[in-house]
């Protein structure tokens, strides 16, 4: 008879910003629920690892994801299994729209409703830009995400390299601090599930995939600020220029004396007229998260 090792209840949770609690908790399945901070979950807060700024930030944060799970009695496998699992479902809600992360991810082994302590992991905190941070994750966001984890799960757990990766991907080009940088991650995203082998190409196949008449930015902002004119087939193009400049290290102002297409990517741009200007290159790092969300919503929705 083979022996087993004993399992333990494991919670693994981490705060995010600009996120509504309707009710608390709020379960959205596949062990995942939010909540609100509350005197268990905050006792977790690590002083050694965490600044006082970072204690307060953590107690003043809207909500908690947070997943419980059983894991078997050993230390690696707590720490690694339900870490990736909460990655999962909390790339739900990036998918959907981005959200901030605070960074940081507790764990701890539940018995008697007493929580202790296993493991605190730190990642940067996640960010997309300023038109994903203008919106709540509020009701009707959080009413897609219960369907959306199964499927995240799903293609985690399968032998589709290039889909996980485009996941993997994502979460990397959120957690980046360097805007253009991440916005290179997302569209080597775009590349794993198109798997596209230049430029032309790549806008083939994304306007394709999308609809070259389809918004790069999502409505997300309405009505109260009008949803940016970019399209689809407006910026493909312009993605891959600035995709194969900073591949190469090259400098961003020869894109615009490129013989073939040429890309102002130092032009002062306006994602809308409320906002303040922002560089080209910053809008299309920007556009590229938007897209890469937009595409891997539809592979997922088309599972």
């Amino acid at each position: 008879m083979d022996y087993q090792l004993p399992q333990v209840d494991v919670w693994t949770f981490g705060g995010l910003r600009n996120v509504l609690v309707p009710n608390d908790p709020y379960e959205l399945g596949s062990g995942f629920s939010l909540t609100k901070p509350n005197e268990q979950l905050l006792s977790l807060r690590d002083t050694h690892l965490m600044s006082e700024d970072e204690m307060a930030d953590g107690a003043r944060v809207g909500a908690y994801l947070l997943h419980k799970t059983k894991q078997p009695l050993d230390r690696n496998m707590i720490e690694n299994d339900a870490l990736q699992a909460y990655q999962h479902g909390l790339m739900a809600f990036q998918i959907l729209k981005p959200v901030q992360t605070l960074g940081f991810i507790f764990q701890g082994e539940i018995s008697d409703n007493h929580l202790r302590i296993a493991q605190t992991n730190w990642r940067h905190g996640t960010d997309a830009g300023i038109w994903a941070n203008m919106r709540m994750f509020d009701q009707p966001l959080l009413e897609q995400v219960r369907a959306l984890i199964p499927k995240i799960f799903g293609v985690m757990d399968s032998d589709d390299a290039e889909k996980k990766n485009s996941i993997i991907l994502l979460q990397l080009a959120l957690e980046h601090h360097h805007p253009l940088i991440a916005g290179l991650l997302s569209i080597m995203g775009l590349e794993a599930v198109f798997n596209s082998w230049d430029r032309n190409d790549f806008t083939k196949k994304l306007c394709s995939y999308l609809g070259s008449s389809t918004r790069a930015f999502p409505n997300w902002n309405s009505p109260n600020y009008k949803q940016p004119e970019y399209k689809i087939e407006d910026l493909a193009l312009q993605l891959y220029t600035l995709r194969s400049k900073l591949a190469h290290g090259v400098d961003l102002r020869k894109a615009a004396r490129d013989p073939k297409h040429p890309v102002d990517l130092a032009e002062s741009v306006y994602l809308v007229p409320q906002l303040e200007p922002m560089p080209k290159s910053i809008m299309l790092a920007q556009s590229a998260i938007c897209i890469h969300c937009q595409v891997l919503r539809k592979m997922l929705a088309e599972l």
